[in-house]
């Protein structure tokens, strides 16, 4: 068996498809106040179809129905690893094995990742994340049924996610869901670190710079692993 700690990265769908999932715009909801020139009234509601258009677009890839996967970055522990001098001090910290899982074929990028998380005998192998049970789990899933991939016996079971599964988000709220805080806001809570960048450039980070954003990737990851450790999870 060994320890998968995952975070999901989505993007918009292309805008060709999206094209064909932009909800219709009404200029009649666009208060023009006191404006009686039709020219400044047809700009201002050129402006509201632009925004419509516009932030649509940026909430895509926060949907499965308009958004898709764009990578996944996993660190994979052995049960039992070692740090660097042969000592154990804790289960997760930054001596996983770290790697993304990005396909333009989005399918094979599901298909890898599911793969991976399946264990020995049949088993799911433990997998860990920050707010996996609101978002990623969620998304995967729904983004695999529309690709007709297989998820694993295990990730679901009934109303609830299986034991295996631990999101740190639902570990730091102790049953509070009104408890607020970002894998950012705990982990410099914690003094584990901080963030380097914004996940809602990702995916254009990924096509234009894709060292940067794999460097990304792998510092959430490395945070990630950081906050299971100081919150001292058990899986």
């Amino acid at each position: 068996m060994q320890t998968i700690v995952f975070d999901l990265e989505t993007g918009p769908l292309a805008e060709s498809e999206l094209s064909a999932l932009l909800p219709p715009f009404d200029p009649a909801e666009v208060k023009t106040g006191n404006l009686k020139d039709p020219a400044k009234i047809a700009e201002k509601i050129a402006e509201a179809e632009a925004n419509h258009r516009r932030d649509f677009i940026e909430r895509a890839a926060l949907d499965p129905l308009t958004g898709r996967v764009v990578a996944i970055g996993v660190m994979v522990f052995a049960d039992g690893h070692h740090d660097a001098k042969g000592e154990m001090p804790t289960k997760f910290g930054k001596g996983g094995k770290f790697s993304i899982i990005g396909h333009v074929d989005e399918a094979q990028t599901l298909r890898e990742f599911w793969e991976l998380t399946r264990g020995d005998m049949g088993r799911l192998n433990p997998l860990v994340g920050f707010n996996i049970f609101g978002f990623d789990l969620p998304f995967l899933i729904r983004r695999s049924w529309k690709h007709r991939v297989a998820v694993p016996f295990g990730i679901r079971r009934g109303r609830y996610w299986g034991d295996q599964l631990l999101d740190l988000r639902d570990a730091w709220q102790l049953g509070d869901r009104q408890a607020r805080g970002s894998l950012d806001s705990i982990a410099r809570h914690l003094g584990v670190g901080a963030k380097n960048g914004d996940g809602k450039a990702f995916a254009e980070l990924w096509w234009s710079d894709r060292k940067q954003a794999e460097s990304y990737l792998r510092n959430d990851i490395e945070l990630t692993a950081l906050v299971a450790d100081a919150l001292g999870v058990v899986v």
